[in-house]
């Protein structure tokens, strides 16, 4: 997006970021804001920000997500940098190593 200046000329808009809480050569936590989706999904077609496209955007990389959170539902979300770590974390996640409180 951009914005208008007295000038004529336009300048861009500073890029959304999402906080990021924690993050290694594996994975990256971030506070997910209420309101936004994870990822795109036919349940909100309408939708245009995601925080994987976000987080993506911010660290200049691919990030798989793990697990979800509602649009509605604010907290911390946890991206993969790899698709193998991403197995891993899910496959955990799945089958309750990992629990979301």
């Amino acid at each position: 997006m951009t914005e208008p200046l007295e000038s004529g000329l336009v300048e861009p808009c500073p890029k959304e970021e999402l906080e990021v809480l924690y993050r290694d050569p594996f994975f990256i936590v971030v506070n997910k804001p209420s309101g936004l989706l994870v990822h795109k999904s036919p349940i909100d077609r309408h939708e245009t920000r995601f925080a994987l496209q976000i987080v993506r955007d911010q660290i200049g990389r691919y990030v798989y997500p793990v697990h979800r959170l509602d649009k509605p539902t604010s907290g911390i979300l946890l991206f993969a940098l790899d698709q193998e770590v991403a197995k891993v974390l899910s496959d955990m996640f799945r089958n309750g190593k990992i629990v979301k409180e």
